[in-house]
């Protein structure tokens, strides 16, 4: 059994009990953790594995989502010692069904009151997301149900209030929706009817989880993106939303709960690094004392990646941490103690730059990976997905093998990345894909020009969306590329919107502006299909017939489209849908990919001296020693 893939799900009034997901036999499964006695115990045996996994209040069992290669499915319960379906085990309730009654569909989310009586789930099926609530192991009863994607944030820990998230900038940003509909159970704080806070295109709302110690009157935790900063807020009925501004950003950040009765742990995203901030709120407003504005400290942390972020019952908090030299690992902080652990491996034999490209709309930063001695390289970008995220100064398997099989490696933060601020993410227009071509196309011409990459043997490596990219790329630009390999990708635009799944195309009418029958230029511009006519490099593309999310049917048209024009190229068809739980499923994809460029590029090129780099020396990044 490998270290955790997340950090821990902890039970509330359990000290000593937690869920995880472990890497088991090459899949990823929920484990028990016994913390008294340090003992793990297998939960699932999925052959695809498990991503979705909570523990319940008490400790008492372990939940986690059954999934279907498309990705539908229901939550299951066992007790946390174990037990056979339909038995009882450590004094818990039967396992098998986590909720009857509930249809199956996709995860829209899970949540438990402040005990764990009452349970809530949410799932999308056919379109429209619903929500039921119930006891563990009982019947579930529907109680909201709305068309389109909608994600359960959170149960009030009394039971009453879900709180909902939808499009962060629509009309139903957040919507707080009671569980009980009679109206003897309307109060001030507990409205009859659904409470909607609306965003708009200057005011992006996300709903967090609620106060686990506010039990008389329902306070949600928010955080909110206005005037291109990102803060914390909180939402109490009667009171409406409320804005902290000593807890104002200027790049993304994400929030929880945190001990006390008003205690904020905050994680800020800059630049590819992460760091946590604890803050207290202090009294709420109209309590009879003086409102102060609450200000952050920030915890001493190694330079890097946080990747997951949770929090015991005893303040201690558990990360899995990364830097780009340093595989994942379980990192445990001590807010008030915590010394950081900030030794730096010795250096290995592969140089790392972060890099910074000037443009008049602001500087494209990128993560350069290259051999060991002198250039130019033959060059492959890998472009990540999203667009909704960034590549970070964290490890990447895929970096050290493409470094090792020759290639210079570069991962671009192109415009509408997370982690450069709000105008950085939203201020392009809606010329989708476009803008994001041109800045790895600004990229490519400085590592050209510096005697980082060979101009003839520069190339586009890129997964779900980033595969989108390097294809609409191959044809967009097709002087500037000489490969591209592109997995579970977007090929046809409209087609793929047609085909995937609510919540992407609620994400697609938010970057087009529309649907393809709205706006049917805009998509037209953006789908590597208007372009394929112009491609003539290599192609690899890598499909999946159950992926849910790019649809396997508009990835074997793009593939026809390049046999009718007679462009060199490989279809790959592949297991486990969009994105596979088997780490087995994602080595042999790479290993596809090394020997595809291996063909395309067969010869070793020459080898000239690298001349010193104009603009001034790229910013160094902490080496490491490979495992």
């Amino acid at each position: 059994m490998t270290q955790a893939f997340q950090s821990p799900g902890f039970a509330a009034l359990a000290a000593d009990r937690a869920v995880e997901t472990r890497l088991v036999d090459d899949r990823w499964q929920a484990v028990a953790w016994d913390l008294g006695t340090g003992r793990r115990r297998v939960v699932t045996d999925r052959p695809g594995g498990v991503h979705l996994s909570e523990i319940e209040p008490d400790g008492g069992a372990i939940w986690w989502f059954d999934a279907d290669a498309a990705g539908e499915g229901r939550w299951l319960r066992e007790p946390f010692a174990g037990g056979e379906p339909g038995g009882e085990a450590d004094g818990g309730t039967a396992g098998g069904e986590a909720l009857h009654g509930v249809p199956r569909g996709r995860p829209y989310g899970v949540a438990f009151d402040r005990t764990g009586a009452l349970a809530a789930v949410a799932v999308g099926v056919d379109g429209v997301s619903h929500c039921y609530v119930g006891p563990p192991a009982g019947e579930a009863r529907p109680v909201a149900s709305a068309p389109g994607y909608l994600s359960l944030a959170d149960l009030s820990p009394d039971g009453r209030l879900l709180a909902l998230g939808g499009r962060p900038d629509g009309d139903d940003a957040v919507v707080l929706w009671p569980t009980e509909a009679r109206p003897e159970a309307r109060t001030r704080a507990w409205p009859g009817a659904p409470q909607r806070l609306a965003g708009n295109r200057r005011l992006r709302l996300w709903p967090i989880e609620f106060n686990p110690l506010a039990l008389r009157e329902p306070e949600l935790l928010l955080v909110v993106e206005q005037d291109e900063r990102y803060a914390v807020a909180t939402w109490r009925a009667g009171e409406g939303l409320r804005r902290y501004p000593g807890l104002s950003f200027d790049t993304e950040i994400s929030a929880g709960w945190y001990r006390g009765p008003r205690g904020v742990l905050i994680q800020h995203e800059q630049a590819g690094r992460s760091r946590l901030l604890l803050a207290d709120l202090g009294p709420p407003a109209g309590r009879g004392t003086p409102e102060r504005e609450p200000s952050a400290r920030e915890l001493r942390t190694p330079g890097g990646t946080i990747h997951d972020l949770s929090s015991a019952p005893d303040g201690t908090l558990h990360c899995v941490w990364s830097r780009e030299s340093t595989p994942p690992r379980p990192l445990v902080l001590r807010p008030g103690t915590e010394p950081a652990d900030d030794s730096a491996p010795e250096r290995d034999d592969t140089s790392r730059t972060r890099r910074w490209t000037p443009r008049p709309y602001g500087r494209i930063h990128s993560f350069v990976s290259t051999p060991a001695g002198p250039g130019p390289w033959p060059t492959l970008f890998l472009v990540h997905g999203g667009p909704a995220t960034h590549d970070r100064d964290s490890y990447d398997p895929r970096v050290n093998a493409l470094v090792g099989e020759g290639y210079a490696v570069v991962r671009t933060n192109y415009r509408g990345s997370t982690g450069y601020g709000a105008r950085w993410q939203h201020e392009y227009g809606h010329r989708v894909g476009l803008a994001q071509i041109e800045d790895l196309a600004a990229v490519r011409a400085e590592l050209v020009a510096d005697g980082t990459a060979l101009a003839e043997r520069t190339g586009l490596c890129g997964f779900s969306w980033g595969g989108y990219l390097a294809l609409l790329a191959l044809g967009a630009q097709p002087e500037l590329w000489s490969l591209g390999m592109a997995a579970q990708p977007i090929a046809d635009y409209p087609a793929a919107y047609r085909g995937t799944t609510p919540a992407l195309r609620e994400l697609d009418r938010q970057l087009f502006g529309g649907t393809p029958e709205e706006v049917p230029e805009r998509y037209r511009a953006a789908d590597p299909r208007s372009y394929v006519h112009r491609v003539r490099s290599p192609v690899l593309l890598v499909a999946s017939r159950t992926d849910e999310r790019c649809p396997p049917d508009q990835v074997a048209r793009y593939a026809a489209d390049l046999s009718r024009l007679a462009v060199p190229h490989e279809l790959l068809w592949v297991d486990g849908g969009h994105y596979s739980r088997r780490t087995a499923d994602h080595r042999s994809v790479l290993a596809a990919m090394v020997r595809f460029a291996g063909r395309a590029w067969p010869a070793p090129a020459p080898r000239t001296p690298r001349g010193d780099r104009p603009g001034g020396p790229a910013e160094p990044v902490e080496g490491g020693e490979q495992p």
